[in-house]
């Protein structure tokens, strides 16, 4: 198909260089002098803390935003009040983490959506539908293009996304956090798409928090940090310890906190027991967790780790099974039920099901208390002890901007993290329950997200999280429990826990099969 097939840039020769870019917020600089280039056939991937200045750097390369000093060149041309519809003209194509699809509209229409093919001044649907189809076939993608786009997964309307860009003029692919919500599978076919791209002559700009991913698929990366050009470096040349402190500005210590262990004797805070959901995607699962350490659940992407976190806190409907919490057995657990006995629950989805965006970040934090009397008395809200409460939370986990005032939706993914986890931190808790607690989280939020963790048990209560990566499984977690298809396929401890078995072990292979196995798959 040509529009995804045609003509391409000379390999090596820049496709579009920002000079010294310079933009401007109400006397906040979020850019200051950025300097970059995109040739053909290569991946930049760009690094930064949230805030560091990468989708002031997007939008301001697809025309969303004009800068306030500095000079664009596409193709060695220099443009100048830059819009997004021009931008795909001249071959600048981007996918956003907040996709621009229609969702009652069919995967053909949102292709060509804005350009269709037209005979006789009518739109063409066979003929869009038919390109469609070329076009996903191209890049081996197997999406029926008259389905709705509400009826995709996110992994699928990412597809779409894609497919779109490039069924625009050929040039350069921007990816903003692509595998951030991704199973393994999907990250895997991604890969390959970014490769083939690149060797067909795209270039490639690729935003991402995880270091992984520089290596697999970057030739150069590109260091931001508070809106400043701090370093760029052959990806073949540079350390991950390097590039982390670029990032951070300062030598980062160690990542992970050191493991903590369970209190000796203490009863569980937390046990489930033969837990089997009605729709089946959890099966039999049973676990404890003790007071004062973390408890992992680690599997493949639908092996039902995330269901059993969801299940504790009464988000998913049990067929039988009970949980112990707080000397009481729960058999039908609800959530006010579990928020009363002392469990809390902090979901994967901060955006969708933990945060009220357009609110500020007092209002988020505080949401679950304003009832209390210390903070209502005779029903009257008492704002002063509720700024004085979020304002020292706030303080605690190193909110940033720290204006309780500010729209949650502002802020970073990383410092809408820690209003989820400060709204956690409003009232004392036995067990708490993360679900992928730094999907989208840089490596200074990561740091401290896990810092407090650790406080947290520190202070006697017990967490038990999933997560899809293997790292944070293996180097926090006291003990970890293995799912594979709905099932709890091994409990690890101590030295138990390393890439190598966990990964064994989420495939449905016990121990002899192990060493056939490695962790990077």
């Amino acid at each position: 198909m040509d529009a995804v097939a045609g003509h391409l840039d000379e390999r090596g020769a820049p496709i579009v260089s920002l000079v010294e870019i310079t933009k401007r917020f109400e006397g906040v600089v979020a850019l200051d002098g950025v300097s970059l280039d995109v040739a053909a056939g290569e991946v930049v991937v760009v690094l930064g803390e949230n805030g560091a200045g990468k989708s002031t750097l997007v939008n301001v390369m697809i025309g969303a935003l004009q800068p306030n000093e500095g000079t664009i060149y596409v193709r060695g041309q220099r443009v100048s009040h830059q819009d997004p519809a021009a931008a795909r003209r001249q071959g600048i194509n981007a996918v956003l983490q907040d996709f621009s699809l229609a969702p009652s509209l069919s995967v053909a229409d949102n292709l060509f959506l804005g350009r269709e093919p037209m005979r006789l001044f009518i739109r063409d649907r066979a003929r869009a539908r038919r390109e469609g189809r070329e076009a996903m076939q191209m890049l081996g993608v197997n999406i029926d293009v008259d389905t709705p786009v509400l009826f995709l997964s996110r992994a699928e309307q990412q597809m779409v996304e894609i497919v779109k860009a490039l069924c625009g003029r050929p040039g350069a692919l921007i990816l903003d956090e692509p595998t951030a919500t991704l199973t393994g599978e999907e990250t895997r076919r991604l890969f390959e798409i970014v490769t083939r791209l690149k060797s067909e002559g795209w270039g490639v700009l690729y935003i991402t928090h995880r270091m992984e991913e520089v290596q697999r698929l970057g030739d150069r990366v590109v260091v931001l940090r508070d809106g400043r050009h701090i370093s760029t470096y052959r990806v073949a040349n540079v350390s991950e310890t390097h590039l982390i402190q670029d990032m951070v500005g300062r030598p980062l210590s160690a990542l992970y906190p050191a493991k903590v262990s369970a209190t000796t004797n203490a009863p569980p805070v937390l046990r489930v027991d033969n837990l089997t959901s009605k729709d089946k995607k959890i099966l039999g699962v049973s676990l404890e967790v003790r007071p004062g350490e973390i408890v992992g659940i680690a599997g493949l992407v639908r092996s039902g780790c995330s269901e059993v976190a969801r299940a504790c806190f009464g988000l998913i409907e049990l067929d039988q099974g009970f949980i112990e919490i707080a000397g009481g057995r729960v058999e039908k657990p609800d959530l006010r039920k579990m928020l009363h006995l002392g469990l809390i629950y902090l979901p994967q989805d901060r955006r969708g099901e933990a945060l009220s965006l357009s609110r500020t970040i007092e209002e988020n934090v505080s949401l679950e208390v304003l009832g209390e009397w210390r903070y209502s008395p005779f029903g009257l809200v008492n704002h002063a002890a509720v700024h004085e409460a979020v304002d020292a939370i706030t303080e605690r986990l190193d909110v940033r901007p720290r204006n309780i005032h500010q729209p949650v939706v502002s802020l970073s993914g990383g410092n809408q993290q820690k209003v989820v986890l400060g709204r956690a931190l409003t009232r004392p808790r036995s067990v708490y329950v993360f679900d992928e607690p730094t999907a989208g989280v840089d490596v200074g939020a990561r740091q401290a997200i896990y810092h407090h963790m650790h406080e947290i048990c520190k202070s006697g209560a017990g967490i038990l999280f999933a997560s899809s990566d293997l790292e944070e499984i293996v180097h926090l977690s006291s003990r970890v429990y293995v799912m594979h298809e709905g099932r709890i396929q091994t409990e690890l401890h101590g030295d138990e826990i390393n890439d190598e078995a966990v990964v064994s072990y989420s495939f449905g292979r016990d121990s002899a099969n192990r060493g056939t196995l490695r962790a990077s798959n």
